[in-house]
């Protein structure tokens, strides 16, 4: 039996996957982190004898696969009523649910996983170290906490700098009138004058010269990628700005064989069997590597490019099961 750990709602990347595998017929089972946190169900965790018992049955011997997207993300959401304790509190239940959840992954180790509890999330900073030492040219990049080097990197690069979160964040900022949302952002000499002399460390990145932008749906050494291209020569510096435009078209396209070689390697390293991967073609033909998402969306460029992605990943999940 397949277990999917996943969202509570509907979710564009997982569901698509569930109708497959209710259109081929294969059990399987999701569980939200809300049916273990809301009494849906009962359930019990036996730690001595290993075993996890949903509504009087196991489900440890059954369970063969497991396929892990973005179940942890609703515990971002889960807060108590506004009170003194509120903050600890909210602390404490966190705390909790990681700690079932890193022993849920404990109890399934021997499983065969589509992501890992633990490889949901990866260090940007890491991922960049790893992909420079597999062969791929990764942007120029520093971490800084003051003006002064700020502005030596600055000049280093000629004015082509950005800046973007450390961590893979995705935060959105309430205003009365509009919703600000965290996105790459160019820096240029009127940024670099509101500056303090210190500031919280911050990554900066070199802004590389790009002539195709690329994405990469990654399935246990399948490739399944995708060029944005844009009519005209305006580019904005984050692509879900141009994304939706009517100026872009997704078409499919080839990795040179070299370049699917490092990420595969990439990809090993890190110890991740799928993900989304985003490079950036430059008008020299090279193929320079941004980051990776082992939880990225994967939906729109299945649909424009005909992959069918859905289906590879259902049946991926299939063929996991014994004979």
């Amino acid at each position: 039996m397949i277990l999917v750990l996943g969202y509570d709602s509907y979710e564009q990347g997982t569901d698509p996957v569930l109708s497959w595998l209710l259109h081929y017929q294969v059990p399987f089972l999701k569980v939200s982190l809300h049916d273990l946190i809301a009494s849906r169900v009962d359930y019990y965790i036996d730690v001595k004898n290993r075993d996890v018992v949903i509504n009087g049955h196991s489900i440890r011997d059954s369970v063969t696969t497991i396929w892990h997207r973005r179940f942890m993300g609703a515990a971002n959401k889960l807060t108590l009523p506004a009170n003194a304790h509120q903050e600890q509190l909210n602390f404490e239940i966190r705390t909790e649910i990681r700690d079932l959840v890193d022993y849920l992954e404990l109890l399934f180790q021997d499983k065969v996983w589509l992501t890992s509890f633990h490889k949901s999330t990866v260090n940007k900073l890491e991922v960049l170290d790893v992909a420079s030492r597999c062969g791929l040219r990764v942007p120029h990049t520093r971490i800084l906490n003051n003006h002064s080097d700020l502005t030596a990197f600055y000049h280093q690069l000629e004015g082509q700098l950005i800046t973007k979160p450390i961590a893979d964040v995705r935060g959105s900022y309430a205003l009365p009138d509009a919703t600000a949302v965290v996105l790459t952002t160019s820096i240029n000499e009127a940024h670099l004058a509101t500056l303090p002399p210190r500031f919280f460390p911050s990554l900066f990145q070199e802004k590389v010269e790009v002539e195709i932008e690329i994405r990469v749906f990654y399935l246990d050494g399948r490739f399944f990628s995708t060029a944005l291209l844009l009519d005209g020569t305006e580019r904005q510096v984050d692509k879900k700005l141009d994304s939706t435009s009517a100026r872009a078209h997704y078409v499919p396209y080839q990795l040179p064989v070299a370049t699917e070689q490092q990420l595969t390697q990439l990809m090993r390293t890190m110890g991740l069997n799928t993900g989304s991967i985003d490079l950036l073609k430059t008008p020299a033909d090279e193929y320079v590597f941004l980051e990776v998402n082992p939880a990225g969306q994967y939906l729109a460029e299945s649909a424009f490019c005909h992959y069918a992605l859905e289906k590879e990943i259902a049946e991926w999940l299939i063929n996991q099961q014994p004979a």
